[in-house]
């Protein structure tokens, strides 16, 4: 099953995989049910469980080492309820909502101010003040270098309270302006400690 990226021998891996599947199927799923039940999960969680370990097995089955088992059978099932206990308590937080990610995955780095949404048309106060403020933080973002306006939007419009940004994103911002997180921190701070002078000092002028 470890020759499955390998094209001359895929069909054969997934021979032997469902070889596994059918061997282990039943062992597995009543394993699942037992730890299932443990976190308050139902009959139907153990099978998605026992479904979810049996992919992770084959995406990763190169990880499972034969030869530091005897008996491999013995040595596999073991293995699979070890991936079945992390398969569960992934399930869990997601049921519970426990370190699920607020983020999409579709998050994009903005260069630009966005423009403004035609909601608030049917209320120009409101939409005058958004355009005030806009030029303002444009004003502070003119004052520093391309890279600092690309960071504070991107974080601005997609920043979650209590959550860091999306590891893909990151990365894609890092890439794109050529920098490493310690310097876009910076750069972050640097930008945004200017923008509030700036709004205090309009804040002031207003009054």
């Amino acid at each position: 099953m470890n020759w499955r990226t390998d094209p001359d021998y895929k069909e054969a891996s997934q021979q032997a995989f469902i070889v596994i599947c059918s061997r282990f199927r039943e062992v597995l799923t009543k394993k699942c049910e037992v730890i299932a039940k443990r976190k308050g999960l139902s009959s139907t969680d153990a099978i998605e469980i026992a479904e979810n370990t049996f992919k992770r097995l084959y995406k990763y089955s190169n990880k499972f080492d034969t030869d530091r088992h005897n008996d491999c059978d013995i040595g596999l099932k073991y293995y699979l309820f070890a991936i079945a206990q992390r398969e569960c308590i992934k399930l869990y937080c997601k049921k519970n909502g426990i370190g699920v990610s607020p983020y999409t995955g579709d998050e994009e780095i903005i260069t630009e101010f966005p423009k403004i949404s035609d909601d608030y048309e049917s209320n120009p106060v409101t939409r005058k003040q958004l355009e005030i403020e806009r030029e303002v933080i444009q004003m502070a973002l003119d004052r520093h270098s391309w890279k600092h306006q690309v960071i504070y939007l991107t974080y601005k419009f997609h920043k979650i309270e209590n959550h860091k940004l999306p590891r893909k994103l990151l990365q894609e911002l890092r890439d794109m302006l050529g920098l490493g997180q310690n310097t876009v921190n910076a750069y972050l701070k640097e930008i945004t400690d200017t923008i509030n002078d700036y709004l205090k000092i309009y804040g002031k002028q207003k009054k």
